[in-house]
């Protein structure tokens, strides 16, 4: 009882920090913090399907380019405001990921993660190649923001955390319900669940969709906060590895995993950047392939207590490290 009242104030302490925090940082820290809550969507977006349903997707950068890209054309092309932008990129990729999620989601295993990835990869060629709309390789480029500039810096701020406090609510609220449970069902033997009467490919387009809608709501704020976007740069994989790599940092399968493997996983790169500038990306890539091997559950488990002395021990001693 006393560890769990612990955890409600940190978080509380943790939430009164974050919403004083643009009033007496830099902007620099406040660009930081607005980028880790950008990856904590992303990531808690990535453990919807991959956490609680088992299935790990490659290719879930594609709602985020997806929703930058929506935003940028609706605001450039047809004048439209920049929420009917975000919103409408969001329900794009909630319809893009169920109507290719019924056929894709059949596939199992390395099968599904390959097809995720041959999704992301084709729709980037897709907008690359649609030059009249998208403006191909060149990118689109978004009106600069008139005002103060501590003023834009909080607001994408608000902004970025009022998405990421949503997101967790939606997750925490699946997590109690019967589709959170149907999903914990198929992570743990998907033909078991199947006999039970369990729509399987169903329960999983639903954990895609919910995924892609909060990846392209972060994908719409993310391009006019940088105010220029281009295929390489949003359809990049490397954002989808960094979602992954929070997720398992954080603990997978759990609501509060993800955010705290993002904000961990961004003050590791902060640290390595600052400290060893020419190999950042190795010493990095070693700090997290430790933290996997030592601790396969995350900073969760190691919270909850689950992972004690003894019990990292045997992992050492099972595997033979």
């Amino acid at each position: 009882m006393m560890i769990r009242n612990w955890k409600w104030i940190a978080l509380g302490i943790a939430f009164v920090y974050l919403i004083a925090a643009p009033f007496f940082l830099s902007a620099y820290w406040v660009r930081l913090l607005t980028s880790v809550f950008m990856f904590a969507v992303m990531a808690e977006s990535w453990n919807i399907l991959a956490g609680f349903c088992g299935y790990p997707s490659f290719g879930n950068v594609v709602f985020f380019g997806l929703g930058a890209y929506t935003t940028c054309i609706l605001m450039v092309k047809l004048h439209q405001s920049f929420l009917v932008g975000v919103i409408a990129g969001a329900i794009l990729c909630a319809i893009y990921a169920i109507v290719l999620g019924l056929p894709i989601l059949r596939l199992k295993g390395h099968y599904f993660a390959v097809a995720t990835l041959g999704l992301s990869e084709a729709t980037k060629e897709l907008v690359t190649n649609l030059d009249k709309i998208t403006n191909g390789s060149e990118g689109i480029s978004l009106p600069i923001i008139p005002g103060d500039v501590k003023v834009i810096y909080a607001a994408f701020y608000f902004g970025m955390f009022g998405i990421m406090i949503v997101t967790i609510l939606f997750t925490y609220w699946m997590s109690k319900r019967r589709l959170g449970y149907a999903f914990q069902a198929i992570r743990a033997d998907e033909e078991a669940a199947l006999v039970t009467g369990i729509n399987t490919t169903w329960y999983k387009t639903i954990a895609w969709s919910a995924s892609a809608f909060f990846t392209g709501l972060a994908g719409g704020v993310y391009a006019y906060w940088t105010a220029f976007i281009n295929p390489e740069g949003v359809f990049n994989v490397a954002i989808t590895v960094q979602m992954l790599i929070m997720t398992f940092l954080g603990g997978p399968g759990t609501v509060i995993g993800p955010i705290i493997g993002a904000f961990i996983f961004e003050a590791l790169s902060e640290v390595v950047w600052s400290t060893f500038v020419n190999i950042h990306a190795a010493f990095l890539g070693v700090l997290i392939v430790l933290v996997v091997i030592f601790m396969p559950g995350g900073f969760m488990k190691l919270m909850e207590g689950k992972l004690s002395l003894s019990s990292l021990y045997a992992h050492i001693k099972e595997n033979r490290i």
